[in-house]
This record gives structure tokens, sequence and C-alpha cells, in this order.
């Protein structure tokens, strides 16, 4: 006769490897925030939508450039 057990499966299997264990751990992100005119971010999301990027993605890009003209 089988026995049962309460508890989660996964968690037996210790020696196996683990999605984590061969990916790459994401870096730390940090939230922006902060005030700008209203036409101004207008313009920037049309400029967004028309080059199909997000403004996280054009900002982002935007810093990467002036980081790297140090």
């Amino acid at each position: 006769m089988m026995s049962l057990a309460a508890g989660r499966p996964s968690k037996k299997a210790k020696d196996e490897l683990a999605l984590s264990d061969v990916t790459d751990s994401p870096q730390k992100t940090a939230r922006v925030n902060f005030n700008i005119d209203e036409d101004k971010y207008i313009a920037f999301k049309k400029y967004a939508l028309d080059n199909r990027k997000t403004v996280t993605e054009l900002l982002t890009e935007m810093i990467d450039e002036k980081i790297v003209e140090r």
C-alpha cells in the first residue's frame, strides 16, 4: 500500500538544477519619477509611438548614451 505525504513534491528535488541556476539573475532596478511640462511629455510620448518604443526604452537609451559619453 502506498502512503500519502503532504507537501510540495518540488521541494524534495534538492539535487536537481533549478531554472534560476542556469539563467542570468536580473539586474536590480530603481524607479524614477519626475515632473515634466505636459506639452513636452505629450510630444515625447508621440515620438516614442512613432519609433515603436516605450518611454522607458527611450529614456533608458538616452541615459546610457550620456553615461557612455563620460
